[in-house]
């Protein structure tokens, strides 16, 4: 694999300071997004609204980076706020009746949690399957469907253990119990290769601020082209309809493309941002970039396993293998020192409910696993 992690290193000012192995939580701003940032700023001081032609550039092709970083057609592209907003328009866009069920796992994030639990009202069964050692494979899942099951919600990779679900595996089951597939996910766009075509998902929501590189109050949506009618909207504004532009022309003609989600007037700093972003990664390479992710969560592991803390995060199979490492020392009770440790040596990782949990990418090197370990073994 010829890939330099250095190269993209130099873009991310927090380098100067910290070893930053945090990426599951918020990735540092790099160089290209802030200044993308910048630009957005001084046209808008300048300018106001003279630019615009430039930022409807950007936009469109900002949808085509997103579309092609996600397997999508470039029609099936929204922009949206953050996760729970894709998943909510689908949570109250889809015509759910009193005795469908949702299937969701124990140990989903809340976004993909709580839209789901808000259909209660409408007689919607949220169905909980539970985890076996952090994994929620397809066999969970299928003990728990029938022939009400109306939608399973998962996330991609979870982010309590790392795993990472295979997402064919998983529409296949849902198709063949004529369910649909919506999938989280913010744990693994932009650091694992996805194709939402190639696997057969049918909904997909990411926010920018993880392993996206881009800002909070930005994401991106995905519905297959052949259940967009399927999703009544559940907001409309100006942006909804065909003739957006003409605004003394009222004709509720709501657009044929993902476009119709975007109600009202985009988030146009985040959209900056996140073209900015995508450029970095593209360039970078996903597939580059999720090879790289795996050789250092290997070093990783093999050093915490030589120091004796226990990993939670299955790493048996390659193929449930994440940006995410999550283990624990043998007494509990020392997570939080061990964290403060680690932050007293100037290195970024985060604590959670008595186990640490480390996330490198694209931009960490060898030298910065070899730190932590380091670090870690004299604790």
């Amino acid at each position: 694999m010829n890939y330099f992690p250095e190269n993209e290193r130099r873009h991310f000012a927090i380098f100067d300071d910290y070893i930053f192995l945090n990426s599951a939580s918020m990735t540092p701003m790099a160089k290209p997004v802030r200044e993308a940032i910048e630009w957005f700023a001084k046209s808008q001081s300048a300018g106001a609204y003279l630019d615009i032609e430039k930022w409807i550039l950007t936009t469109n092709s900002c949808r085509k980076k997103t579309a092609r970083i996600t397997g999508a057609r470039k029609s099936e592209i929204s922009f949206i706020r953050n996760t729970s907003d894709g998943v909510s328009l689908v949570a109250e866009g889809l015509a759910f009746t009193e005795g469908d069920e949702v299937i969701i796992g124990d140990i989903e994030f809340p976004s993909n949690v709580y839209p789901w639990m808000n259909l209660a009202r409408k007689g919607v069964k949220v169905k909980v399957v539970k985890n076996i050692d952090g994994r929620l494979d397809p066999d969970i899942y299928e003990q728990a469907i029938t022939s009400r099951t109306k939608l399973i919600a998962l996330s991609s990779v979870q982010y309590t253990s790392g795993y990472r679900v295979d997402l064919s595996a998983m529409a296949d089951l849902c198709h063949h119990h004529g369910a649909l597939l919506f999938v989280d996910a913010i744990q693994s766009l932009g650091a694992i290769p996805m194709d939402v075509k190639k696997s057969g998902v049918d909904f997909m929501s990411c926010g920018g601020h993880k392993w996206l590189c881009a800002l909070e109050g930005i994401g991106v949506f995905y519905c297959a082209e052949e259940h967009r009618d399927k999703l009544a909207l559940t907001r409309a504004g100006w942006h909804t309809v065909d003739n957006a532009l003409d605004f003394g022309d009222i004709d509720f003609t709501i657009r044929s493309g993902g476009e119709r989600f975007e109600d009202g007037t985009a988030n146009q700093i985040g959209i900056y941002a996140l073209n900015a972003a995508l450029d970095m990664l593209l360039s970078a390479g996903i597939d580059n970039i999720y090879e790289h992710i795996l050789s250092l969560g290997d070093k990783l592991r093999s050093g915490l396993t030589g120091l004796g803390f226990d990993l939670i995060t299955p790493h048996d199979n390659k193929n449930e293998l994440s940006g995410i490492t999550i283990f624990s020392h043998k007494n509990p009770a020392r997570t939080k020192d061990i964290s403060k440790t680690v932050l007293d040596n100037n290195m970024l990782i985060i604590e959670r409910n008595d186990t640490i949990r480390v996330s490198p990418h694209f931009f960490n090197t060898e030298d910065d696993i070899d730190r932590l370990i380091n670090v870690l073994g004299g604790c």
